[in-house]
């Protein structure tokens, strides 16, 4: 019998963020501990927005890039999977049910798979491709939540099938943009999993999935999130906004350049006063201006102490007071925060999360945003780092890496799931993966094979 995994397996996961394209190789041991051998992030600039790829030519070069950043240190062994985390404001989240019943039998493979399978018929899946793991699966015997099922006895086998649907346009160019760069002969497994998911899977702890825990994770063009209870997936979602909304008030109003509008933005944060005032409620965008209104009592540092604009445009003012640029700010985080607030409040989720809020990617930077959140949400709130893996390097022991080492980890979770048979979204992922194993091709090719094959 062929013995599998007795050497340690390597994962690469690429998250493609619209500020940047983050890539880790991680390798994992049979005792089934995690290190990261390279990781490397390239700017994505315009080339990717709201998870689309909107130039794949960019798109590739920057996915190069950092992949080559990552493999600068290690040889290029090739990885068994190639995790990929997917977000965009056109996913769909569904949950569906399937039921199999038994007459006190033992439960089997194939009956997980029915199960599996009449859970995702009921899905409406034109032109789009469902995103599943074993993250997403939630199974029953007689009604009882198990955790795995496979072997015991039970009278009904049921799961809970927690399914992301994404348009095939966008999966087809992500994948083209992969397999061009990384896989020409398409030699190893890929997957998919939804980035509200991942980042959950990077940064919380298992006291956090067992008590509930709302994840959110600010991103440049998107914010995505997530709540867990009692280890089970409860809600994801992206939203279609990000702190690209602030940079464009800022520059919109005083007349600066993104790039300037950016750094004022992570400079002066949101104004713990103004999200202490009692005199705030939910101010409109439309009246961004009138934030710094007289009605509010500001402090003299702030009334009085200017900022100087490099870029503001000819016949702009290029001092302006601290208190208009921190209102511009202010409006628009407090309007995204409330947002999610009021989307949590109408799917009746307030009770769902007594472990707190945890923040993630680029926008948890900002200062003060945790302090909006927790008064917001009135719950206790954290700024994520990656957790579960060995001696992270401190370069990304950071919230906007969140994301990518939950990715990673999943692939190594959703490889470790094929071996044993417990993963049923797609046959084809199960057949490369014992075709690789029997007859493993060339991951990398060299560039004038490549030259000549184009």
């Amino acid at each position: 019998m062929l013995k599998l995994f007795q050497k340690p397996i390597r994962v690469i996961a690429i998250d493609f963020g619209s500020n940047a394209i983050r890539v880790l190789i991680g390798e994992q041991n049979k005792e089934g501990s995690i290190a990261i051998l390279g990781y490397g992030t390239s700017p994505t600039e315009s080339a990717i927005s709201k998870g689309i790829i909107q130039d794949i030519d960019a798109t590739r070069q920057a996915l190069h890039h950092a992949i080559s950043m990552a493999y600068q240190k290690n040889n290029k062994v090739p990885p068994k999977l190639i995790s990929i985390g997917i977000n965009t404001p056109r996913a769909e989240t569904q949950t569906k049910e399937g039921v199999v019943r038994l007459k006190n039998e033992e439960i089997t493979e194939e009956h997980m798979y029915q199960a599996f399978d009449m859970a995702q018929r009921e899905l409406n899946k034109h032109e789009k491709e469902l995103i599943t793991s074993v993250t997403s699966y939630e199974w029953y015997i007689d009604n009882i939540g198990v955790s795995q099922p496979l072997g015991m006895k039970a009278n009904q086998l049921k799961i809970r099938l927690h399914a992301t649907l994404i348009p095939k346009v966008i999966i087809e160019n992500i994948r083209n943009c992969i397999e061009s760069v990384l896989t020409p002969t398409h030699s190893v497994i890929d997957h998919f999993i939804y980035s509200p998911i991942a980042t959950a899977l990077g940064s919380l702890t298992p006291e956090e999935f067992e008590l509930g825990a709302l994840i959110i994770d600010l991103g440049k063009t998107t914010t995505n999130m997530a709540v867990f209870s009692e280890h089970k997936l409860l809600y994801a979602s992206t939203f279609d906004f990000g702190t690209i909304f602030l940079t464009r008030d800022v520059t919109a109003l005083l007349k600066v350049t993104f790039d300037e509008a950016n750094k004022l933005i992570y400079d002066y944060g949101i104004s713990s006063e103004l999200i202490n005032s009692p005199n705030i409620a939910s101010p409109a965008v439309s009246e961004l201006k009138n934030i710094s209104g007289s009605t509010l009592s500001l402090s003299s540092e702030r009334k009085n102490n200017p900022v100087h604009l490099q870029s503001a445009l000819d016949g702009f003012s290029r001092n302006i007071p601290k208190m208009e640029l921190e209102g511009v700010i202010f409006a628009r985080a407090q309007e995204m925060v409330h947002t999610l607030k009021q989307e949590i409040d109408i799917k009746k989720l307030e009770n769902t999360f007594i472990g707190g809020v945890v923040l993630a990617g680029g926008g948890a930077q900002l200062k003060n945003f945790d302090i909006l959140v927790k008064k917001c949400f009135n719950t206790p709130v954290r700024i994520a780092r990656p957790l579960g893996i060995q001696n992270i390097p401190q370069s990304i022991n950071n919230s906007e890496f969140a994301t990518v080492v939950g990715i990673l980890k999943h692939g190594f979770t959703q490889y470790n799931a094929i071996q044993k048979g417990t993963v049923f979204q797609h046959k084809r992922i199960a057949n490369q993966f014992f075709h690789f194993l029997t007859s493993p091709k060339k991951l990398f090719t060299s560039k004038k094979k490549r030259t000549n094959a184009s």
